[in-house]
């Protein structure tokens, strides 16, 4: 046993020596290493182990990653009636000598779509690859054929594995696994295809890009719509997913929503600079106070100090509030007196601060729920777009946020964007930014009410409660960036919040009278106080007969 052992690791040691000689033998052509860009990454372990369902493929594999897995194979068949159904339309050519030839021409391209290497030799990776494109090619055409005036496809030939409903277990188990970051294929593949098949290579380009851009339309949670005219370039484009993370998050490398315009950067409010005026006037004032000696002045620094420590917990507040935020700062410096920091040690406090930054958590984003937020007056409008339109109007009090619709598939959906944002993104991670935004505003069911009441959700789960489970679950191991126009929707909706007079005193209420024991104890003394002084002074001028003769006047 331990001899067969031996000789099969030898085997297979022997044919990784080869295929790593053959992979440096071969000579690249320069369009060909243009061209190459890699696309299809392994899920991030972390997200991996919040929930491997939704990203593991339950149904079927698509491309190298998951084919060994035997319990997957029941769909080989399928995938073998979508070849011979392709062989017919390229007038009966073998589909060996005309598909799986040309693919192993891509060899190398197509192992440097993947993240991680792949060991499987040249034949048997093109034979992968070709009958697997032959069925996403084939379920392409099966998801768009309402909305696609050259579809061809045969629904009934099709009716036992996809049903033409949308309803089927079957059905919704191949959406998910179609839509999942390691279930990819190379995009390039199916316009060989298509290439084949059509005889050129611009209709089979136009002819991909308006699948894929009925599929986005069809699959995406958000419900806008592409311009027909949209051109999605497949090369640019590694596969299906990638395509619709960028129909969801139109940003371009060059138009990174986390870079910061100088102007916009270094330019201050006016309250900021008027309370650093006074900051400083008071800072000098006080140090002049504080050195003198004189009795009266000692006094009179020690009684302000305390009596200004009561209102100084109220205007921290009211601290948003256009005057008094720049008295803040101010008042501030006077309550601590030798403890405040000359401005020298701030900044090289701050100098020290900034050598390592460290990007926010999901459990920093700070703003108010759904029901919170309509309590202070926040009205909610859908948009019909992508992600660029989530925008808060202050002169309108109201939030403009996507329409999303929600089902059994978008769990799926949503988590594998995450993860190819996580993976793949160039720059700010812009879709996680909104699903912890999603999250941050979405605690429970009357959130997820007032939403769909508001037109931004369309729940076709069970009940609301599912989708607030949903968005509040979603990647809570990734770690974010910071997004410049997300962020700065943020800052609008809680500056409009807190300047609310009765959010102010529900907040006041709630942490300095009900929620602070101090306070419910200093009550309580004074109350007992009260009686027992209200019972030795009735002890002493006997309150009874005082009150018969009282009511004696009255009557």
């Amino acid at each position: 046993m331990e001899s067969n052992t031996e000789v099969q690791l030898q085997i297979d040691q022997n044919d990784w020596v080869i295929q790593i000689k053959g992979c440096l033998d071969v000579e690249l052509e320069e369009e060909e290493v243009k061209e190459s860009c890699m696309s299809v990454f392994n899920v991030p372990k972390d997200l991996l182990a919040m929930k491997p369902e939704a990203y593991t493929p339950q149904l079927i594999s698509i491309g190298p990653y998951h084919h060994r897995r035997s319990e997957l194979y029941s769909m080989e068949r399928y995938k073998l009636e979508a070849v011979r159904r392709y062989q017919k339309r390229i007038n009966g050519r073998k589909f060996e000598s005309v598909v799986v030839d040309e693919f192993k021409k891509h060899d190398w391209r197509i192992r440097s779509c993947y993240h991680k290497f792949l060991d499987y030799k040249e034949e048997t990776l093109a034979w992968i690859m070709a009958l697997d494109a032959a069925f996403l090619l084939q379920c392409l055409q099966f998801y768009v054929r309402h909305a696609d005036e050259n579809s061809d496809v045969d629904v009934k030939q099709l009716g036992r594995v996809l049903d033409p409903t949308g309803t089927s277990a079957a059905h919704n188990s191949i959406v998910r696994d179609l839509m999942m970051l390691e279930n990819q294929l190379p995009l390039f593949l199916l316009q060989k295809l298509l290439e084949l098949q059509l005889g050129s290579e611009t209709k089979a380009e136009e002819r991909l890009c308006t699948l894929l851009r009925l599929l986005c339309q069809e699959l995406s949670p958000f419900t806008f719509k592409l311009p027909e005219d949209s051109k999605i370039h497949t090369i640019e484009r590694g596969h299906v997913l990638e395509v619709l993370y960028y129909a969801i998050v139109p940003f371009s490398n060059d138009q990174n929503p986390n870079i910061i315009p100088k102007d916009e950067e270094t330019e201050e409010p006016f309250e900021e600079e008027m309370s650093t005026l006074i900051t400083r006037a008071f800072s000098l004032l006080w140090k002049t106070v504080s050195t003198l000696k004189v009795g009266p002045l000692r006094f009179l620094t020690k009684l302000t100090h305390r009596l200004m420590k009561l209102p100084l917990r109220l205007l921290s507040l009211l601290g948003n509030l256009p005057v008094l935020s720049a008295l803040k700062k101010p008042l501030a410096l006077l309550m601590n007196g030798d403890d405040t920091k000359t401005e020298e040690e701030g900044k090289g406090e701050a100098q020290e601060s900034s050598v390592k930054i460290i990007p926010p958590t999901r459990d920093e984003l700070a703003i108010p729920s759904v029901a919170d937020l309509y309590s202070a007056g926040v009205k909610f409008a859908p948009t019909d777009s992508d992600l660029t339109t989530v925008n808060f109007d202050e002169k309108t009090a109201t939030l403009y946020l996507p329409k999303v619709k929600l089902d059994t598939n978008t769990e799926v959906i949503l988590r594998n964007l995450v993860a190819f944002e996580a993976s793949a993104a160039p720059g700010a991670m812009v879709f996680t930014r909104y699903t912890d935004f999603m999250n941050g505003i979405i605690d429970s069911e009357k959130d997820v009410r007032l939403l769909r009441q508001s037109g931004i959700i369309c729940n076709h789960l069970h009940n609301d409660g599912e989708v607030a489970s949903l968005w509040n679950s979603m990647g809570k191991c990734v770690r974010l960036t910071k997004v410049r126009y997300l962020d700065n929707v943020i800052d609008d909706v809680n500056r409009y919040y807190n300047r609310k007079w009765n959010v102010v005193v529900v907040e006041f209420v709630n942490n300095h009278i009900l929620g602070s024991w101090q306070f419910l104890s200093l009550v309580a003394a004074a109350i007992l106080i009260m009686l027992t002084c209200l019972q030795a002074f009735c002890s002493f001028y006997d309150c009874k007969n005082w009150l018969s003769k009282t009511n004696l006047l009255r009557d």
